[in-house]
């Protein structure tokens, strides 16, 4: 399936300038609902627009809830998809906790969604990558991001003192099923 809704819609700004050459400046108000993939391509976005028209393949950094958007691509997404099986589902636990990026140092919000790719692995079987779709707290646009790009903070569990132990994690070599 190349095709997934998202678990519940979004709403956001979509830049003008992902709309047509003849856009007025600006943006447009949309509601994100659904998401594309295929191999090697950004993972593209199925927006309702205020206008009444329906959107497919605006890419990620189209899409913001906030005044900015990411000029590079790279930016909001670590690799491109890996598949065409594509899933996505939400996570009641996550929506709205809070995090920072181990790269850039942002400060995030998780939306609530994982997108999963399940013929999408990296070199090795184990190394399955779901993303956190995330938003940026200060420019408000989206990341599409790996659970070792973010550090998350619950108040009423993650131990401070315990974040030493970060630099002790390795990637898992075992892979956990029957051949």
């Amino acid at each position: 399936m190349r095709n997934a809704n998202l678990p519940f819609h979004l709403y956001v700004h979509v830049d003008n300038r992902f709309l047509g050459p003849d856009m007025p400046e600006g943006r447009t108000l949309g509601l994100w609902h659904g998401v594309y993939s295929r191999p090697g391509q950004m993972l593209m976005c199925h927006v309702l627009l205020e206008s009444g028209a329906h959107w497919s393949g605006l890419p990620l950094h189209a899409l913001t809830t906030g005044p900015g958007w990411s000029s590079d691509p790279a930016d909001v997404m670590p690799w491109f998809a890996m598949g065409e099986d594509l899933e996505t589902w939400g996570v009641s636990y996550l929506e709205g906790l809070q995090g920072r990026t181990r790269k850039h140092d942002r400060e995030v919000r998780h939306t609530g969604i994982i997108v999963d790719w399940a013929d999408g692995f990296s070199r090795y079987p184990q190394e399955h990558k779901p993303l956190n779709l995330v938003v940026d707290e200060a420019a408000g646009y989206f990341f599409l991001l790996p659970n070792n790009h973010v550090v998350w903070q619950d108040k009423h569990f993650v131990n401070a003192d315990k974040a030493l132990d970060l630099r002790n994690y390795k990637r898992g070599d075992q892979v956990y099923w029957e051949d």
